[in-house]
């Protein structure tokens, strides 16, 4: 397969200067009416200024009404047919119609080379035209809106659709991309006006696909979101997967299944900056990345290399959405690499936090997604909510042995309701609410020695097939029962009164002390950092 020779430099700068010198001649002449063009293939070369490669045999200039790439077939439909280069160095076009089958490959010759756009973008395909899976289309000559206008982009059914498009400004002009079978559409800058992102797919905002002009001078523009929002409706989601990216306010329209993404892939890579309000939903996801700290002296992980980090300028609101938290990994790292006990990840940060994700408390323990699900070693997480003090925060901290003994102490801890014999009693012991660390067995006993015995007066077991919240019935024996009974028939009781000056006489305060001993035993899905651990406290009982 030869790579396609582009034209050198210095015959398309003479060209072009021949065509303005044309143009000063003919600027009296009447426009000609824009006209619609349809690229026929790249039999002749992928220059977009050689004629015979479009319907009518001229090559577009000044206006178009409509541009189509359409499915290639006949007699030029393989790789070098569509290949294409964009050399014209002004074209504004009114509709632009890419098919998703035919795998075009399309960039700017020069960083300058750009396409204005007044009547919106269409992009996809039937699957009876499709030669296979997945399906990536490049489009990289830079978009600049010319109008608020509408994008249809639609996957072709069955088939993973990409489309790669280059930076897309115009700052002036609201966008409304309407996404629909899955459809993935990925650019390096959507710097537009309000943009709403609708149905069923994908936007990823990536640095890696700024476009490659032809003369080999790369172009990186900023990953940039529209200063004046991005509203996610129908179930469309949003990947950033580059750091240092900015936006403005970010809202999920309420009941829209809507994903926001900072990091995906394989070493996470992801930070983004709104200037302004993000609103999530119950029905929202906000998926993070983690990975272990370079071998280096730093103390501490760093966001956009060691993990994924949002940072908002404004109110965050969580609305409970679900919170998925994934152990991102590099390709230098086999196994995953093991993330340190007690380390702490400063994953979001706002202004002011309202709300918390689905299910996830202050203080509870989550698992992080294993980097290989086919050997998963779960890594259990707490997760804090700061809104105490500025700025605002949500923390994740991996567990180790000082995290695990606060969740076990809290497992001995008396409800109120049942600090005395007769409550205790009545309940039949009482209900503790544990968060388990990780996969693993909570044994917990209540003993005390009466006359040089051990008495066993309550214990309890649960099983966790996973991180989080569980509830742990605390049940006395039988020999708990009858200590209690003794207990509570010589508890104080409040002596009659007569008269409004008469005082109340209380009989001695009798108490008993138990030994309360909780033992935590990991499983064989326990992350390896999870070790057996005892808490043993004394627990007082009227």
């Amino acid at each position: 397969m030869r790579p396609h020779k582009f034209p050198k430099l210095k015959r398309v700068v003479a060209a072009r200067a021949l065509a303005a010198g044309a143009t000063a001649l003919l600027c009296a002449a009447p426009a000609a009416a824009a006209s619609d063009l349809s690229w026929l293939g790249g039999s002749q070369g992928a220059d977009w200024s050689t004629g015979g490669d479009w319907s009518g045999g001229s090559a577009p200039s000044g206006s178009v009404a409509t541009l189509t790439l359409p499915p290639l077939a006949g007699a030029c439909n393989g790789w070098s047919c569509a290949y294409g280069v964009d050399d014209i160095p002004t074209l504004t076009v009114g509709a632009l119609q890419l098919d998703a089958t035919s795998g075009y490959r399309v960039s700017p010759l020069e960083a300058a080379d750009q396409i204005g756009l007044t009547g919106g973008l269409s992009f996809g395909g039937s699957a009876t035209t499709a030669t296979g899976g997945p399906l990536d289309t490049f489009f990289t000559v830079p978009l600049t809106l010319a109008a608020a206008q509408s994008w249809s982009l639609t996957g072709v059914p069955g088939l993973a659709t990409t489309l790669q498009l280059g930076a897309v400004t115009g700052t002036r002009f609201a966008l409304r991309a309407n996404l629909a079978n899955g459809v993935r559409l990925v650019s390096p800058e959507l710097d537009t006006g309000p943009l709403t992102l609708a149905g069923p797919g994908t936007v990823a905002l990536s640095a890696t696909g700024a476009a490659q002009p032809a003369d080999g001078i790369a172009v990186a523009p900023p990953p940039l979101l529209p200063g004046a929002g991005v509203a996610l409706t129908g179930g469309a989601s949003l990947d950033v997967t580059s750091e240092g990216t900015v936006s403005g306010p970010i809202t999920v329209a309420p009941g829209s299944a809507s994903t926001l993404t900072l990091g995906a892939g394989s070493a996470p890579a992801a930070t983004m900056v709104s200037y302004g309000d993000v609103t999530l939903r119950p029905s929202a996801t906000l998926a993070l990345w983690l990975d272990a700290p370079a071998a280096s002296a730093r103390a501490k992980p760093v966001p956009g290399g060691d993990y994924s980090q949002l940072r908002v300028l404004g109110d965050l609101n969580l609305g409970g959405a679900t919170l998925t938290l994934t152990h991102g990994y590099t390709d230098t790292q086999t196994p995953c690499a093991a993330l340190t006990p007690g380390q702490t990840y400063t994953l979001l940060l706002a202004t002011k936090l309202t709300g918390t994700f689905a299910g996830i408390a202050d203080g509870q323990a989550v698992e992080l997604g294993a980097c290989d699900p086919l050997s998963p070693t779960p890594t259990a997480l707490l997760i804090h909510y700061n809104t105490a003090s500025h700025p605002q925060t949500v923390t994740a901290t991996v567990i180790g042995v000082p995290q695990i003994r606060a969740l076990v102490t809290a497992a001995l801890a008396l409800p109120r309701a049942g600090v005395t014999a007769a409550g205790l009693l009545r309940a039949g012991g009482y209900s503790a609410v544990y968060d388990a660390p990780a996969p693993g067995t909570l044994a917990l006993t209540w003993t005390t020695r009466l006359h040089g015995h051990l008495i066993t007066v309550a214990q309890a077991s649960n099983a966790a097939g996973q991180a989080g919240p569980r509830r742990l019935p605390v049940r006395l024996t039988a020999a708990g029962r009858r200590l209690l009974r003794t207990l509570a028939r010589t508890a104080p009781r409040r002596k009659p009164t007569h008269g409004r000056r008469a005082r109340r006489k209380r009989a001695p305060a009798r108490f008993i002390t138990l030994t309360a001993t909780a033992t935590l035993t990991p499983n064989t899905q326990s992350p390896p950092t999870l070790t057996p651990l005892t808490v043993r406290r004394p627990v007082r009982i009227s």
